[in-house]
Parts: structure tokens; C-alpha cells; sequence
């Protein structure tokens, strides 16, 4: 992979750009009059994409105002339709009863950045994973109940413009639901065996789980509501961002994703029981919760897969996700070991 242009260069770059496209005129006011575009400033966001904060002060009717907004740089060339797939899923995603934030410009030509890229709204707030280290007590009870919350009403949201709602497939050509997941926990198990890890064990339980995949009703999911993704204003949630992998599917899958990303943060991992009990108090599904402790251990699963590849294949990630990429480790066995006892007891 070549390196990100330095972020002067971005900032040159993109003027350039929004200015000879017009582009700029959909981030502010046609009757404005642009003054300056920040340097933009790198975040600590996702371990695929590369995310800025990027500001850009404007002149109103003699006012001097700023506008932030997020600019995304897509530098993983195995998935090409990545950015095109995010920015029209925030396109779909508008008028949800949830805050979810406005796509603005995508641009797919590589010689702009040296990346496709997007600027997107920016939901205010902090990161999760950055404000927990300053929550009180208090402050997690409220964040808790907040996020179980804010799934429930999510998964509670029926929204046509993901697909149709069938047994047989919950998107038009898209394979049956209980297929989609057992051929995505296939892929991970055969990379992790290629490894040299012995997964036998925890395919069989995969797969006993078949006939509670067969559902008749879905729900519009996040995909990926980890602390990365989650937005908070002291412990109030402001939004989810990362809406790549939103999608109808098991409401169960959003929940089990969360419950193992708190396992990974001492912080959270206390609050991992309360979660779960709010979360399946609120949502009110019969037969969930076999069903979330299966995500949790497919998630697992999935991120342990994530790892091993970074690890063995991609020196610059897991250089800058080490530590983070050494947790999913951990956890991964943890599971696992869950797992043996489970069947050892059966």
C-alpha cells in the first residue's frame, strides 16, 4: 500500500478539487463565500479506513462560520465497492429515526488523494472508546441503558429500502439468511485452520445452530457498533458512524457484536451483564438470547480471522492495531475455551 499524502497535501488537494468541481457548494451555502479549509486531522477511527475531522470556515452575511465535516480515505483496494457501498447506504439511511450522517461527496478517482475517498457529516461528540476513560459510575449507567435503547429502535425500524422481507432471502438475489452466516463463519474457520489453528470443535457448535438462523422476521442493522463507531456527548449517544455493513438481519447480531467489542475494554467489560439484561428486556424477542451469545462467539471468530490475516499479511496494520489486534486474540480464546466446556458438558 502507498503511503497517505501528507495531510498539507490533502488540504491543497481538496480545495483544488471542490472549488473546479463545485462540490464545495454541497457542503456550504451557495451565497457564501469560502475562507479557509483547515488541515485536516487525522482520528482514531476503524483499522481500514484512514478518517479526518476537516473544517472549513465560510463567510455568511458578514458572519465567519465553521463547518466540520468527515472526510473517509479508502486505501484497501481487495474491496473496490467499498466507498460507493457506505455513501449509498448513509443515502438510504436518511429519515431513520436515528442520527445517521449525511453523505455529501464521493469520489472514486484515485489521482485526487492518491485514495478513493467521501466527506460526510460529522456527528458531534467523541468516540466511545475515547470518553469512557472519564465516565463516572453514573455516567456508564445512563450511556448503557442509552445504546440498548438506541438498538431497540433501530431493530425496531422497518425500513423498505434495504430489500424485501422474505424466508428465502431478505434482499433481491441475496442467498437465505442462515446460508449468508454459516458460509461467512466457513471462510473464517478455513483461514484460521490454513493457520495452523485447530477449529473443529467450534464448527460443529457453529453449525448446530442452523435451524434458530431460519427467521421470518429481520431487522436494519448497524453491522459494527463498537466504541470506535459509537458517538457520545458525555455518556448521551449523538449517533452511530461506519454504516458499511448496515443491512436486514438478525437484531441478535448487532447485540452479540457489542457484548464481545465491551470484552475488549476493561471499562465496558463490567457493563457487559446490564447491557445484556436491558437490551433483552427492551427488545422484547422471543428465543434471543441463545442467538446473541452465538454472534458474540461469531464475532469472535470473525475479528480472530481479521487479526491472524493483519498479523501474517499486513505488517503496516497490525503495527498500527497491535495492541488492539492482540486483544481480539485473547478474547477469541476465551470464547473458545467457553465453547469446549459447553460441548464437554453436553
Amino acid at each position: 500500500m502507498k503511503p497517505l499524502l501528507p495531510v498539507e497535501t490533502l488540504q491543497k488537494r481538496l480545495k483544488t478539487y471542490l472549488l473546479e468541481t463545485g462540490k464545495l457548494w454541497l457542503l456550504i451555502p451557495k451565497n457564501s463565500k469560502l475562507l479557509q479549509i483547515k488541515t485536516p486531522e487525522r482520528i482514531q477511527s476503524g483499522m481500514s479506513n484512514k478518517v479526518y475531522f476537516l473544517d472549513l470556515m465560510f463567510d455568511l452575511d458578514g458572519n465567519e462560520i465553521r463547518k466540520s465535516v468527515v472526510l473517509r480515505i479508502y486505501p484497501e483496494k481487495h474491496d473496490p465497492l467499498k466507498p460507493q457501498r457506505e455513501f449509498r447506504k448513509l443515502g438510504r439511511l436518511q429519515g431513520a429515526p436515528i442520527p445517521v450522517p449525511k453523505p455529501y461527496v464521493l469520489e472514486m478517482n484515485p489521482q485526487i488523494l492518491g485514495y478513493p475517498f467521501s466527506i460526510i457529516e460529522r456527528i458531534p461528540g467523541d468516540t466511545l472508546e475515547k470518553a469512557i476513560k472519564k465516565y463516572s459510575k453514573l455516567d456508564f449507567e445512563k450511556f448503557i441503558s442509552g445504546f440498548a435503547q438506541y438498538l431497540v429502535n433501530l431493530h425496531n425500524f422497518r425500513f423498505k429500502n434495504f430489500g424485501v422481507e422474505t424466508p428465502k432471502g431478505i434482499i433481491k438475489e441475496e442467498i437465505p439468511y442462515d446460508k449468508y452466516i454459516l458460509n461467512d463463519i466457513t471462510r473464517s474457520l478455513e483461514f484460521l485452520r490454513k493457520a495452523g489453528y485447530y477449529v473443529e470443535p467450534l464448527g460443529k457448535w457453529f453449525f448446530s445452530f442452523k435451524k434458530q438462523l431460519k427467521l421470518d422476521r429481520f431487522s436494519l442493522l448497524h453491522g459494527d457498533p463498537q466504541p470506535r463507531n459509537i458517538m457520545v456527548q458525555g455518556p448521551k449517544i449523538t449517533g452511530l458512524i461506519d454504516w458499511e455493513y448496515s443491512r436486514l438481519g438478525d437484531p441478535a447480531l448487532d447485540a452479540g457484536w457489542a457484548l464481545f467489542f465491551f470484552s475488549l475494554y476493561p471499562e465496558l467489560d463490567h457493563q457487559r451483564h446490564n447491557f445484556y439484561n436491558q437490551y433483552i428486556t427492551k427488545v422484547k424477542l422471543p428465543e434471543i438470547g441463545n442467538r446473541i451469545f452465538f454472534y458474540e462467539v461469531y464475532t469472535a471468530t470473525r475479528m480472530m480471522a481479521f487479526a491472524v490475516s493483519a498479523r501474517d499479511y499486513s505488517t503496516e496494520k497490525f503495527k498500527e492495531s497491535g495492541v488492539f489486534l492482540s486483544r481480539i486474540q485473547e478474547a477469541f480464546f476465551n470464547y473458545e475455551e467457553k465453547i469446549r466446556n459447553i460441548i464437554s458438558t453436553r
